[in-house]
């Protein structure tokens, strides 16, 4: 016997009514290539449908036929396939988390077929087969759009939201996407700063919409975010960019400031997936977030913001999977630029009342460096890229150098605690910050590795279109 289970957001009824359609059985059932014909009655006891099993030159004509039924609470049918016998099918249907949980049951209906099937061997195959039609039942049901991941995207005409859209790396995105012919929504806490950043989007004769909301508000977050939607007559693509953070020793980082800053950066990030994720499955879309070399080594100073992009990975890598599994046509990608010229760096909350250092030159990438690796990547996604070579070659220093990365990470703490002069103010963990600024006058200077791999993007379009 093999058992399997799947929960199913909708109904009981719901899900009953596709069981009771056999036109819909060949679109679950695994090995089911077509419907011959069918009992008027179906799915009455004793009506059948007629079916194909397998392809040609295989291919295999025969019935399944309901011995039981009890709507919408169960079905039993035997499936017959000649010459490989008879199995009995049982799905049972209960209300459950708000949906559906959908059990189902398979044994063999006669001697000969249990000879070969009745095993432990066989019943782990059946079990793998059973859940992969599941799975297929549950996207059928829930209505998960058909059709492959967009693997190419032209910019012009795409609906976008850019979370963080207010200054800084989201805005340079969103002034990016305008240029393209993408229509743009920003979203930000700020509202003074989105008024001066969707000013600066419209001068650039783009079509752009504001909408706002703190990331940390669940319930304001996704009101906004449906607004943006319905500005935009749906979503294609989603910039998560939006960041606050706190500045000092773990040690002297107070508990408020350290869970404000996971809240922003980790659980911004993931609310604003959540919230846009169902707008996306039905444009078959994408999602872009900006993380950080943080991801993939510590920031000295920044252990909250550090642990927030490590979280952020670890997201990211799982839900794709899921996405994946599920048949779901959204992608999934993370941008990991270095250290990048914005206000954010004199918008800290810092637990000292000073800030580091200014990031030096040429350590700091301008932010149109990074808007165009995310442009980049919208166009041909990809899971994860680190933007800019010097960005690279930190994280493998660290990756591959253990003792002597750590021994300059240690140097780099004694730097931003001892070295830098710059009182800080109110922190952006304080309230919105954003101002309609890109750059944060620290000198960030464009990445020679990202242009590159733009111009070589741009060629391959040229090429792709004659």
């Amino acid at each position: 016997m093999a058992a399997n289970r799947v929960h199913v957001h909708a109904a009981p009824e719901e899900v009953f009514a596709v069981l009771a359609d056999p036109e819909r059985y060949p679109d679950w059932v695994v090995g089911a290539a077509g419907i011959r014909d069918h009992d008027e009655e179906f799915p009455a006891v004793g009506s059948r449908f007629h079916h194909k099993v397998g392809s040609w030159p295989v291919g295999i004509r025969d019935y399944t036929e309901v011995t039981a039924i009890d709507p919408p609470a169960r079905i039993v049918l035997k499936a017959k396939a000649r010459p490989l016998g008879t199995v009995t099918i049982a799905l049972e249907l209960r209300e459950s988390a708000g949906g559906t949980e959908v059990r189902m049951e398979e044994v063999p209906g006669d001697r000969v077929t249990s000879l070969f099937v009745g095993n432990p061997l066989a019943d782990a195959a059946l079990r793998v087969r059973n859940a992969e039609a599941l799975a297929r039942l549950k996207r059928l049901v829930e209505g998960v759009p058909e059709g492959d991941p967009v693997r190419e995207r032209e910019l012009s005409g795409q609906r976008v939201l850019v979370t963080g859209g207010s200054s800084g790396i989201g805005l340079a995105v969103a002034e990016a996407l305008v240029r393209e012919g993408a229509r743009v929504a920003i979203l930000a806490r700020n509202e003074l700063g989105l008024a001066a950043a969707k000013r600066k989007l419209t001068e650039a004769g783009g079509e752009a919409f504001a909408v706002g909301a703190d990331v940390t508000d669940r319930e304001a977050l996704a009101a906004a975010i449906e607004e943006a939607a319905s500005e935009l007559g749906g979503l294609d693509v989603l910039v998560t960019s939006a960041a606050s953070l706190s500045f000092g020793r773990f040690t002297e980082t107070g508990p408020d400031d350290f869970d404000a800053t996971l809240a922003t950066v980790l659980g911004g990030a993931v609310d604003t997936v959540r919230a846009a994720l169902p707008h996306l499955e039905r444009s078959r879309g994408a999602v872009v977030c900006v993380g950080s070399i943080a991801a993939r080594m510590p920031l000295p100073g920044m252990a909250a913001y550090t642990a927030s992009k490590h979280g952020l990975v670890g997201f990211l890598d799982t839900i794709r999977v899921e996405l994946e599994e599920s048949g779901s046509p959204v992608t999934v990608s993370l941008v990991n630029p270095g250290a990048v010229d914005t206000p954010l760096w004199s918008n800290l909350e810092s637990s000292t009342g000073l800030l580091p250092p200014e990031p030096p030159f040429p350590s700091v990438y301008a932010p149109e460096s990074v808007a165009d690796a995310v442009l980049g990547i919208i166009r041909h996604p990809r899971d994860e890229m680190t933007a800019g070579g010097l960005a690279r070659a930190q994280v493998l220093f660290y990756s591959y150098f253990g003792a002597v990365a750590k021994r300059a990470m240690q140097a780099l703490a004694r730097l931003e605690h001892t070295a830098g002069d710059r009182p800080a103010g109110e922190g952006g963990l304080s309230g919105g910050k954003g101002a309609g600024e890109v750059v944060g006058g620290f000198g960030g200077r464009r990445s020679i590795a990202v242009k590159a791999l733009g111009a070589w993007d741009g060629m391959l379009r040229v090429v792709g279109r004659g």
